[in-house]
């Protein structure tokens, strides 16, 4: 009996300290960069303070003058599309609210085109100034939580246009008007005069935006937006005068009103999070050791 109990106990004193090596192990916890970085990847996305970020913004802007008198069909206003671009700095709020403010080129137009000719004769004039742009965002849906840095977002802002008071072209068109088969031609002859408008021009606009989150640093947008002139940027006076009719007078007013479609990459430079709120869990925090 003596021998068997001696045996228990030497069994006993050799599998229990393996055992308990291997439940130690088992249980050991990670290096604190493997956890941190695991919970900031699940759970550090919504937790972002804030962002600082540039921006690079291409775009295709559309504007038609606006014209008063068309002379029975003799002319009318053009809508052109030109491309532009601008440099933005921005802030993001919790990856839900963003301001962003910056430079933009964005000429004005008025476009003429003579519909008695074949092909019709256009004259365009341009307001070749730069706008400074104050916008606002709203994240709107996100479609990649919990990260909420993609999805659709609306935005609003206001451009101001600063202007001076300047000629910046002039034509003369001179052809013949038929009233129809049976009656003699017509000849008549248009003088414009263009000038730009000595004080400044607002813009305000409403849009949406795609986004999308290409990596830690990199976002694309795609936007549309639609911008309304609060006032005029350049006018274009148009003078008619024809033998059989008595003197007329028409004029363009072009203050940007249109469309702006555009793609927008954005370069994040500063982040700010909630460490502490990354560690809470379902409502139980936890510390790194």
């Amino acid at each position: 009996m003596m021998k068997r109990y001696l045996l228990y106990v030497l069994l006993n004193l050799v599998v229990l300290p393996a055992c308990g090596q291997g439940v130690m192990d088992y249980y050991q916890a990670p290096e604190k960069s493997q956890q941190y970085k695991r919970l900031l990847t699940r759970y550090g996305g919504p937790q972002v303070r804030d962002r600082w970020y540039v921006a690079f913004d291409s775009f295709v802007k559309t504007d038609r003058a606006q014209l008063d008198n068309s002379f029975n069909g003799l002319f009318q206003s053009d809508l052109v599309s030109k491309v532009g671009w601008g440099v933005m700095l921005g802030w993001s709020y919790r990856e839900r609210w963003m301001v962003e403010g910056g430079y933009a080129r964005m000429p004005i137009h008025t476009q003429m085109s003579v519909n008695n000719t074949k092909p019709p004769l256009s004259f365009r004039s341009t307001d070749n100034r730069s706008a400074l742009v104050l916008r606002g965002k709203r994240l709107l849906l996100s479609t990649s939580k919990p990260w909420l840095r993609s999805g659709f977002w609306l935005s609003g802002g206001m451009w101001v246009v600063p202007n001076s008071h300047e000629q910046t072209s002039n034509f003369s068109v001179t052809g013949y008007k038929y009233q129809d088969r049976w009656e003699a031609p017509e000849s008549f002859q248009l003088n414009s005069q263009t000038y730009t408008n000595p004080k400044m021009t607002t813009l305000a606009e409403l849009g949406v935006e795609y986004n999308v989150r290409l990596s830690n640093a990199f976002d694309l947008g795609i936007s549309a937006r639609k911008l309304w002139g609060l006032t005029n940027a350049i006018t274009t006076d148009v003078t008619y005068i024809a033998k059989r009719t008595s003197e007329q007078q028409a004029q363009l007013q072009g203050a940007g009103t249109g469309m702006s479609f555009g793609a927008t990459l954005r370069y994040t430079y500063a982040t700010r999070r909630h460490l502490s709120n990354a560690l809470n869990v379902q409502g139980k925090t936890g510390h790194i050791h």
